[in-house]
């Protein structure tokens, strides 16, 4: 399977979100063989069926029961035997939230615990966690701003408002590697932490197929994304990237995007996109200990020519905010700079910049960087006085948006633009 890197420099943010979505992100169904189905991106979530001697076993359940009900009905087309074992590669709504659609046929669900004790901030934001959801989706935005999929806006909406109470619970809890034979089918259980820590992935050796979750998912991951999240511990994720690689599949099922095939450009694809990681990580701490300030390694540290592949491209996550997490994770809160060990508060600080510059020049200056195309200056200046500037910081947030090409900062900001 031949990809090429889509989106030059001479295409718009949102044109370059389009052509990623139309060869990427497109709703779509694999036949990898008579025996392995793969069902990519129903909202944003795939899963893959396994098909055993007198059942399938069904790796993740999508995000929802309106695309599990989907994957159903196609999956039926291809064979009448019952799902009855499901396996999630990780334990989230994307992996969970349509399993209940398949209640009536399954026995056994699989799922892997954590090394670690589950921080009680996992349950303690979950509301604010779903809205920043919400913004980074898009739900609530028009449809000519959606960037088209396949997945109709009216599917999204209500994938999101499955409850957490109808999944299905793992019925064994997988604690280290193992092996087993579930209806004629070989397969191992590894665990290969990345984006969560209780990842697995699920290797069939008799297919040289190897289904990875979020370990891999096609684009340059997102560090700690604006949703919130615990920080990724890129040598562990690198450390997991390294072993699948090294089973030799010729076949790999991510968590979005699509599949790839063929033993050297799997190899080739897990290798690259393990040692972009630790580019970014290595060269990110050789900063820090050189002294710079994270503003300067983020002007610094971009990944080379080596490293432009398709599944690297800056349409889900951003270099810039991998950087800020190995930051904060190694660093703190605290820049180093004497003046933020304990700062004003910024309405305290703004209010005194204000009284300094003058509201006239501030509005002169916010209404010519926005004439110049400076979105980003004239946002961070109307935060001086955002309820003065409303409609500035809107027009400002509307035009980041629109011109961003990585999908969940473009929702994001034309969601909050939508608020004003």
């Amino acid at each position: 399977m031949i990809h090429e890197v889509l989106g030059g420099n001479d295409l718009n943010g949102e044109q370059k979100l389009k052509d990623f979505a139309t060869s990427y992100l497109a709703k779509k169904v694999f036949v990898i063989d008579d025996d392995i189905i793969h069902f990519a991106n129903f909202g944003n979530s795939s899963c893959t069926a396994i098909i055993g001697d007198h059942s399938v076993i069904l790796i993740d359940a999508v995000r929802s029961s309106l695309y599990a009900k989907q994957v159903r009905e196609i999956l039926a087309e291809y064979t009448d035997k019952p799902v009855r074992t499901i396996i999630y590669t990780t334990i989230l709504p994307e992996t969970q939230g349509g399993s209940a659609v398949f209640a009536d046929t399954v026995e056994q669900v699989i799922g892997c615990t954590e090394n670690v004790r589950p921080r009680i901030a996992r349950t303690r934001l979950n509301d604010v966690k779903d809205m920043r959801k919400i913004f980074t989706k898009g739900y609530g935005l028009a449809d000519k701003l959606i960037i088209p999929d396949g997945n109709t806006r009216q599917e999204l909406i209500t994938s999101f408002e499955t409850s957490r109470d109808e999944w299905l619970k793992p019925t064994l809890w997988i604690e280290n590697n193992c092996s087993m034979e579930i209806d004629g089918v070989q397969l191992s259980l590894l665990r290969t932490p990345g984006e969560t820590p209780e990842t697995i992935t699920v290797w069939l050796p008799e297919k040289k197929a190897a289904a990875v979750g979020s370990l891999f998912y096609g684009t340059f991951p997102n560090f700690n994304i604006v949703t919130g999240s615990d920080y990724m511990e890129t040598e562990i994720w690198c450390d997991s990237l390294r072993l699948v690689r090294d089973l030799e599949p010729e076949v790999l099922l991510p968590a979005m995007t699509v599949p790839v095939t063929g033993r050297e450009e799997v190899r080739e694809t897990l290798e690259t996109f393990a040692d972009a990681l630790e580019y970014i990580l290595i060269h990110t701490l050789d900063g820090i200990n050189d002294g710079l300030t994270l503003d300067e390694i983020i002007a610094s540290v971009t990944l080379p020519d080596s490293f432009q592949k398709w599944y690297l491209q800056e349409r889900y996550g951003r270099v810039e905010w991998m950087i800020r997490a190995i930051w904060t994770r190694n660093m703190g809160w605290f820049s180093g700079l004497a003046a933020e060990l304990t700062p004003l508060p910024d309405a305290s600080f703004h209010d005194e910049l204000i009284q300094l510059i003058g509201y006239e020049k501030l509005t002169q200056r916010i209404e010519q960087a926005l004439s110049d195309g400076e979105y980003q200056l004239a946002l961070q200046l109307c935060e001086l006085d955002p309820r003065r500037y409303r409609n500035q910081k809107k027009r400002s947030l509307s035009r980041l948006g629109k011109e961003s090409d990585c999908l969940g900062e473009r929702y994001f900001m034309l969601a909050r633009a939508e608020e004003l």
